[in-house]
């Protein structure tokens, strides 16, 4: 589990700059003078779920899940506000992926073919497009880099979830069970230089229910969860569905100009 991944998942919405846009600017808050530390735990129960749970996404050719995201961001007077957001993310493996964003950040649409990466703000008929690495491994870096993309729901787009989960972890232990939307849903707790996450895993499915997390050494632990659910294992998706078609009247703009992102 890379401090990368669970930052990654504090992304209001699919664009890095909605947080942003959202609170007016504000500056990230200052880091903790003191900050406790996870005591350092690693089960290996623990691991094997989040194993089983990585298999289970890695052998699924395709698939659709709906998300909802909280995240926490700095107000005016350094208080924490709550922001949330829902997606339909769709993905066809090895390099196919549709993900429709909306809530209070500016919606978003975004596709990615294998060959093109393209972004589409439906409210003013905005899109960027670029030419795109070949495979969904390649792309969460790429995005993040060339556009300032940032991907929440990322763990479940990798070819091997558990190696992305577990890399850099310190600490992984079981915390017992909850019931998320009916579902009993295994906890499980892992930890990172200055991250602390948790996930829900489905009993039955061994899919993801939910994620969390907080940085730890930053003032106040601001934190994020991403929920997955109605997951549906085989849509049978065409390769068409990813090209992104041109609405009539969409003007095109740089990626950092339609994110508000610098370079």
């Amino acid at each position: 589990m890379q401090v990368k991944f669970w930052r990654t998942a504090l992304a209001l919405a699919l664009l890095s700059s909605t947080v942003g846009v959202a609170i007016g600017q504000d500056k990230a808050p200052a880091p903790a003078q003191a900050t406790a530390s996870p005591a350092r735990v690693m089960e290996q129960g623990a691991l094997d779920l989040v194993k089983k749970m990585s298999a289970k996404l890695a052998a699924t050719p395709e698939f659709v899940v709906r998300t909802r995201s909280s995240t926490e961001a700095p107000g005016g007077t350094g208080q924490f506000l709550t922001f949330f957001t829902e997606s339909v993310v769709v993905v066809k493996r090895p390099n196919k992926l549709i993900a429709e964003i909306r809530g209070d950040a500016p919606p978003f649409d975004f596709y990615f073919n294998g060959e093109k990466m393209t972004a589409y703000e439906p409210t003013h008929k905005l899109y960027a497009t670029t030419d795109a690495p070949k495979t969904l491994d390649e792309l969460v870096p790429f995005a993040a880099k060339t556009a300032g993309i940032l991907l929440p729901f990322e763990d479940v787009l990798y070819s091997d979830p558990y190696a992305e989960l577990t890399r850099d972890i310190t600490s992984a232990f079981y915390a017992g069970y909850s019931v998320i939307r009916g579902a009993r849903c295994e906890h499980v707790a892992l930890a990172a230089p200055g991250i602390a996450g948790e996930i829900w895993i489905d009993a039955k499915t061994e899919l993801p229910c939910l994620i969390a997390g907080a940085l730890i050494g930053v003032q106040g632990a601001p934190r994020f969860t991403v929920e997955y659910y109605d997951w549906k294992l085989k849509p049978k998706l065409p390769d068409r569905l990813f090209t992104f078609a041109k609405p009539k009247g969409a003007e095109p703009m740089d990626f950092r100009a339609l994110t508000g992102t610098s370079r």
